[in-house]
């Protein structure tokens, strides 16, 4: 295989072409522009793009770490003879049939891979949404407002898949593969339930552990970000974050327990900046958390164990440039991380997904484009999992329609162009570098900023993460307000013509009776057994409890009960 350092050789021993400055009146090339507006203009980051990069004007040897050309490309030995990119489609309906179909519809469409969106209800953490009659006075929310107020039945089933237990979970996945197809999971506050939820699974399809794929995505900041209301104290989620890890690592070797999913920040006007250092601080505080045994009687992680359990998750907009230089800052910086904690260098698993920012709920078909140049980007910057939006995803649940065209745009630009056969090939260009490392620049002074201000988790529970993303919004709409940026078919060139798209919802009401009925006579038949009773780990713990048939609803309130008697003690 080309030993990708070899770039750096090339560019070090290459002659030097005589090239006039885009300023130079004597450029004949170069028409000069009447205003200086012409000539550059900055990212909402404030870095000045130039019309043109040379040698002298740009720095492709940044010292910011050893061997930065070979982590800066994220290829490894291994990489560079597969480099087949991980198609993994999100699915929300709330019936677990439907979604079942909509799976297989997906994976014999060229998927690989599956994400679960678990509702809004299992996303809370709480075991009261499920009981008819429900008392909320144990349970009080981190913000400060009434718990009635948040948990309502009402979440059951809103913006995600109605999986309550391994059964469901079952329904969902019937037919499907669980040795070929790596399974997601988006679980929110309950993601220790929902990983021993899916272990059970594994286990009762007799999917060996050392083939079982996937992701449990456990990422209690995220979680937080993203949905404060409905985040609750359930103890201390760091511990069950760091026991989850753990036991992930010593049991599933192709799962990755933990997830950084930064895609809160830019969906929500934030700048590429500005995801960056929140990834990386959250990824610094999770490190701190798994390589960190609770007391004597549980394990930790090395710092090189525990950066293989994370995956990271970016949002990439119409900005392709950028889109694909904020990647390869990523891997700087996460590079530099491990160096400064004394791991080994070693590969970043990015996933990627179109941002939500960039899709309409007008001219839908608009919506194609701006996806496929999100995954263009995607496919570019290297990302190793990528997830495609279907272009009716601002309205409602997409239709068969919306996904096709979804995983195709991947397809048709990975296996018709081709465009994995090279390895970074933005590598090199002057332009490229440069903005590279000043994202990386930027990037790494906000992390020290978090850092000094006590790490992600304090910054995001007093707010200044969401200040500084809301300051970064308002800059960012009121562009689109006094015409500076402009949204096709939105805010100019509107077609006229288009049509408002309904469609039919699912009818929740039904939905929710039965999952209610269902979890109110398997509460009624079953003990549940204090967590600890059944080992230290808290991960191991509840994979016990769902062997035993116990749902997701059940192991949050023993993890609860488990948490209060902490407390008490």
């Amino acid at each position: 295989m080309l030993d990708p350092k070899c770039f750096s050789a090339q560019a070090s021993t290459a002659p030097k072409v005589a090239c006039s400055q885009p300023n130079d009146p004597r450029s004949a090339d170069i028409k000069q522009p009447t205003t200086p507006q012409a000539v550059d203009w900055r990212s909402d980051d404030e870095i000045v793009l130039q019309t043109l990069y040379t040698r002298s004007g740009s720095d492709a040897s940044s010292p910011m770490i050893p061997d930065r050309d070979f982590l800066l490309r994220g290829v490894t030995t291994e990489r560079g003879k597969s480099m087949a990119v991980d198609l993994r489609q999100r699915h929300s309906h709330p019936d677990p049939e439907q979604t079942n179909r909509a799976a297989l519809d997906d994976l014999q469409g060229g998927v690989t891979s599956l994400e679960l969106r678990l509702d809004r209800a299992v996303r809370s953490g709480s075991w009261q949404v499920f009981s008819a009659n429900r008392n909320t006075a144990n349970e009080k929310p981190c913000d400060g407002t009434r718990g009635d107020e948040l948990l309502s039945n009402e979440l059951l089933g809103e913006d995600g898949v109605m999986l309550y237990e391994a059964s469901d979970f079952d329904t969902a996945l019937a037919a499907i593969p669980l040795d070929q197809t790596a399974i997601a999971v988006d679980a929110g506050n309950s993601f220790l339930a929902a990983a021993a939820s899916i272990a059970a699974l594994w286990e009762r399809r007799g999917v060996d552990p050392t083939e079982a794929r996937g992701a449990f995505a456990a990422d209690p900041i995220g979680t937080l970000s993203r949905d404060p209301s409905l985040s609750r104290l359930r103890g201390k989620p760091m511990l069950g974050l760091s026991d989850l890890a753990t036991w992930t690592s010593r049991t599933f070797p192709h799962v990755s327990s933990v997830a950084v999913d930064s895609t809160t920040y830019y969906d929500g006007g934030g700048t590429d900046t500005q995801e960056l250092a929140f990834s990386i601080a959250t990824a610094v505080q999770y490190l701190r958390a798994m390589t960190t045994a609770r007391d004597s009687r549980t394990e930790s992680l090395s710092i090189d164990q525990a950066a293989a359990q994370i995956l990271f998750r970016y949002s990439l907009g119409t900005d392709h440039f950028l889109s694909i230089a904020k990647l390869r800052a990523a891997r700087v910086l996460w590079a530099r991380v491990l160096s400064a904690c004394g791991g080994s260098p070693s590969a970043m698993k990015i996933q990627t997904c179109t941002s939500s920012r960039v899709m309409t709920d007008r001219d839908l078909n608009l919506n194609l484009l701006r996806n496929c140049v999100a995954v263009f980007a995607g496919l570019l910057g290297g990302a190793d999992t990528i997830t495609s939006l279907p272009l009716d995803h601002a309205i409602q649940l997409p239709d068969t329609f919306g996904r096709r065209m979804a995983r195709n745009t991947v397809l048709i630009l990975s296996e018709e162009a081709q465009l994995r056969r090279v390895v970074d090939p933005s590598g090199g260009s002057y332009f490229f570098e440069t903005v590279t490392n000043q994202l990386c620049e930027q990037a790494w002074t906000l992390f020290q900023e978090v850092e000094r201000r006590g790490g992600m988790l304090a910054c995001v529970r007093n707010g200044w993460v969401a200040k500084q993303v809301a300051q970064s919004a308002q800059k960012w709409a009121s562009q689109f307000a006094y015409g500076e940026k402009t949204i096709v078919g939105v805010t100019k060139f509107v077609n006229s013509r288009d049509r408002v798209v309904r469609r039919t919802s699912p009818d929740l009401d039904r939905l929710r009776q039965m999952a209610i009925q269902r979890c109110a006579e398997h509460g009624d038949g079953h003990v549940a057994i204090p967590l600890f009773e059944h080992g230290p780990n808290l991960a191991e713990a509840m994979f016990v409890a769902a062997q035993g048939g116990d749902s997701i609803p059940q192991m949050n309130r023993m993890l609860g009960d488990q948490a209060s008697r902490e407390v008490s003690q």
